[in-house]
């Protein structure tokens, strides 16, 4: 059996775009590593001059996440907005505004009753912090 997640993509004013399930690695040392090494160094802008290491806006940014973890059938899947209940272990919400260097990553432990925050921080320390085998809080 996977572990299971899901993450969740915000707009500049905290809406919610969409959600993405990943039925198996969904675990901080799986999915958010990929998630962390990913995004770090990508900068959320409004409008671009060049491709290289940038996002335009929350809903590109979404669109280039699930673009690269989606290669073929199966381990990951798109969700309406509010999804929730489908088994998840943790679930990441990556949120970030124009301007922001990188987008922030925040990883919760989804209990039976509520979501309990193990970290939050920009992408590239996010990384560093889910790469750890003994984060602090376990």
């Amino acid at each position: 059996m996977g572990t299971r997640s899901l993450t969740v993509f915000t707009d500049n004013d905290g809406k919610e775009i969409c959600r993405l399930y990943r039925q198996y690695d969904g675990y901080p040392e799986g999915h958010g590593v990929e998630l962390g090494k990913f995004l770090a160094g990508i900068k959320i802008v409004n409008g671009y001059g060049s491709v290289d290491h940038v996002a335009n806006g929350m809903d590109c940014l979404a669109a280039q996440v699930i673009a690269h973890f989606k290669n073929g059938v199966g381990g990951f899947y798109l969700m309406a907005p509010k999804t929730k209940d489908v088994g998840e272990e943790y679930v990441y919400f990556i949120t970030g505004k124009t301007g922001d260097h990188e987008a922030t990553i925040e990883c919760f432990e989804a209990g039976r009753y509520k979501l309990k925050s193990m970290f939050k921080a920009y992408a590239a320390e996010f990384r560093d912090w889910a790469e750890n085998p003994e984060r602090d809080g376990e």
